[in-house]
């Protein structure tokens, strides 16, 4: 048995954990490093693939069997191949469409296999057009359909930063990432996580090192400073909220801030039917006349650079906001306000303005409070989109993360992999 990692990137999480699955079952690893054409057309980068592919089965013995792992493949399963290829000469499935996933597949070196695979080859030569998915290259093999099982476990499962995590929940015996060149970051933070878990033996989306936080619904630590730092989370996102709040007590500890923590919503303004981010202006109006500054502060962001305080990024301002990675005006995800009247007077207009919405039930309902924020602090005479800060000063989305980042935030992934990549994101900033 081979298993063969031809990559196109730079994945050393995802050659360890294709080695460790050979090792453990005794296989022979091949790796095939093409990184040197990252960048390069689908043209070259699938020719190259199968050719080597081919390459290696021409060189296996008869009957032995192949498994080709692309740098978007994870193994979370022990199934030795015998078994998945039990009475096949291949094995491919789907994942998120009708068309084969092409990052995990299973040969057996048979003529027939080889003179298939090899009118594929022909199907991404130069000058020849390509089909719009790698998949299409494969349409004359038989794939099983997505969530096939073989042995009480799904072959296949799906991966994205936006997608549910069922590669944690499902029996599985391999993960395909989605190619999302973008979310590079996660593909790693995924790949990293599962090899520690795996080699540690601990539960998948398990995150013992982060601290225990306080039982209560309300906490306030570091009471009375002129700086306050405020935030909201609730039960069903502690896994990342936890994390966060460990976090900003460990920043605010460290530069004499007042921290406000909510762990559910706060009774007084608990309707049964409104969802904690449409609470930000009356949190913030409750605590403005107690502090010099507020910072509203989600539970999906981080303070990655601690050393630096929060009067670097006033420049003089009374409201502080950072320009969205969308098409909105400024994020709400983190947002600063000096005590003036004008400021109060502000949270009080979008709270008699969100008092008519008849649904708040969910963050994104009637465009969320975002939309609030934004048309509120554009009708003030005093409001500047030019001064609004660049996401790169803070407010950073995850994806664009880079160790000198101030404050990060996990915009637009799932809630599971907020946590996945915020423990993630630690760890690599105790290494920076």
């Amino acid at each position: 048995m081979i298993v063969i990692s031809p990559f196109f990137d730079h994945a050393p999480g995802a050659l360890a954990n294709h080695r460790r699955y050979a090792r453990m079952q005794g296989y022979r690893h091949v790796q095939i490093d093409m990184s040197h054409l990252s960048g390069s057309t689908h043209e070259i980068l699938w020719t190259y693939k199968y050719e080597a592919l081919l390459h290696e089965l021409k060189q296996a013995e008869a009957g032995e069997i192949v498994l080709l792992l692309s740098e978007n493949a994870v193994i979370l399963g022990s199934t030795p191949l015998p078994t998945l290829l039990d009475g096949r000469d291949w094995l491919l499935a789907c994942a998120e469409s009708p068309l084969p996933q092409t990052d995990i597949q299973m040969w057996r070196n048979t003529e027939r296999v080889r003179r298939k695979l090899l009118k594929a080859v022909t199907h991404c030569r130069f000058s020849v057009e390509l089909p719009a998915d790698e998949g299409g290259l494969l349409c004359e093999f038989e794939a099983l359909p997505s969530r096939h099982k073989i042995a009480d476990a799904c072959v296949v499962v799906p991966a994205a930063a936006n997608l549910e995590s069922v590669w944690a929940t499902w029996s599985t015996f391999a993960v395909s990432i989605r190619d999302e060149k973008h979310h590079r970051r996660f593909r790693e933070a995924l790949i990293t996580h599962i090899n520690e878990r795996t080699a540690h033996g601990l539960p998948l989306l398990s995150f013992p090192a982060t601290p225990a936080c306080d039982a209560e619904p309300h906490s306030v630590y570091q009471p009375g400073q002129p700086i306050a730092v405020v935030t909201l989370y609730t039960p069903n996102v502690a896994r990342y909220g936890r994390i966060a709040e460990a976090n900003f007590r460990r920043y605010c500890e460290l530069h004499g801030y007042t921290l406000y923590v909510h762990r559910e919503i706060p009774s007084h303004l608990n309707d049964g039917n409104t969802a904690g981010n449409w609470l930000k202006p009356a949190l913030l109006r409750e605590y403005l006349p107690h502090h010099r500054w507020v910072f509203w502060v989600d539970a999906d962001v981080l303070f990655n650079d601690m050393s630096r305080n929060l009067e670097s990024i006033m420049h003089g301002h009374d409201a502080l906001f950072a320009r969205d990675v969308g098409t909105w005006a400024f994020n709400s995800g983190i947002m600063g306000y000096k005590r003036t009247q004008q400021n109060y007077d502000a949270f009080q207009r979008i709270l008699d303005t969100c008092a008519q919405l008849q649904d708040k039930s969910s963050v994104y309902a009637n465009l969320g409070d975002q939309y609030f924020f934004i048309r509120e602090f554009e009708q003030h005479a005093s409001f500047d989109a030019t001064h609004i800060a660049s996401f790169i000063d803070w407010n950073t989305p995850w994806t664009y993360r880079r160790p000198d980042s101030f404050m990060v935030h996990y915009i637009g992934a799932w809630e599971d992999h907020k946590a996945l990549l915020m423990d993630y994101d630690i760890t690599q900033a105790a290494m920076e």
